[in-house]
């Protein structure tokens, strides 16, 4: 497999930043300490300044903006990037740029209401409240922020320093090497996708009795429109695998499963078969 991927992906990282809404209290901390015996490090009293309610809206959003940065970029490196196949840039893009609008819209919000949010901890927190721990209304709104950060893929030939050249041939096949690594990584991740969803319908389905979600579906269904998008190398056995399961395991809606038996054990069986099947592309990749 080639692993010169500068012209096929480009890094992504997603940097979110949120008010912790929590403050340690040292008094609080010293008394329990002190009550219990303990040293004065021996435990730490944290205080909730707001609600979960509050600041769920915000969270919500931060939820579904990770998870779908999760799943539209495949593992790279150890400093946060993943790596974001160019095929996929625009729609990963687009729907970035609606989830950063409607995080803007529920901190926008929870700024309005940032003086309700004080009324109703000094009531929540009691004796333990302290307005000084609160931003000021002109500063909350910059303890929140949502930006991606997207930038190129380091090529082994972008290196360049006054060094001999063993040193530097040394040094760029130690590059080659962790490129090739991230590479398999990043391959590996999309059958261990493929054997996850798999995996979850052969379990549900081979027992009758067993109660599933739309989303044993749903979440194939989903997987198998994304995965041509994420297969930087167009691996033929991976879209083979791909183009297998969206044929026999994608063909039924979850309410013909649930009221056919037939339909049912039908799609089972085909999903043990891909999973036997695959279990040799998992070892392999």
């Amino acid at each position: 497999m080639p692993y010169d991927i500068s012209e096929k992906a480009m890094l992504a990282a997603l940097q979110i930043q949120q008010w912790s809404a929590r403050k340690h209290d040292k008094n609080v901390s010293r008394e329990v300490n002190a009550q219990y015996g303990g040293e004065a490090n021996a435990g730490r009293f944290n205080k909730v300044l707001a609600s979960k309610e509050a600041l769920k809206d915000i969270q919500v959003v931060v939820g579904s903006a990770r998870a779908f940065h999760q799943e539209q970029t495949l593992p790279w490196g150890e400093r946060g990037e993943r790596l974001l196949p160019s095929r996929n840039y625009s729609e990963y893009a687009r729907q970035m740029r609606a989830l950063k609008a409607e995080f803007e819209a529920a901190v926008d919000n929870f700024v309005r209401g940032y003086s309700e949010v004080i009324f109703e901890a000094r009531r929540m927190l009691g004796g333990l409240f302290n307005r000084e721990d609160y931003p000021e209304a002109s500063e909350i709104r910059h303890k929140f922020a949502f930006r991606t950060v997207i930038t190129p893929v380091p090529e082994v030939e972008d290196f360049r320093v006054n060094l001999a050249a063993d040193e530097v041939a040394a040094i760029q096949s130690d590059i080659e090497q962790r490129l090739a690594a991230a590479n398999a990584v990043a391959h590996r991740d999309l059958w261990q996708r493929l054997f996850t969803v798999v995996g979850n319908m052969v379990e549900r389905l081979s027992d009758p009795e067993a109660v599933f979600r739309d989303s044993l579906v749903s979440n194939m269904v989903r997987l198998t429109e994304l995965l041509p998008r994420l297969n930087l190398y167009d691996d033929p056995q991976l879209e083979a695998m791909r183009r297998q399961i969206e044929a026999d395991l994608c063909r039924h809606t979850p309410e013909e499963l649930r009221r056919n038996n037939h339909i049912r054990q039908q799609t089972a069986r085909a999903a043990q078969s891909v999973l036997d099947a695959m279990s040799g592309y998992m070892e392999a990749a």
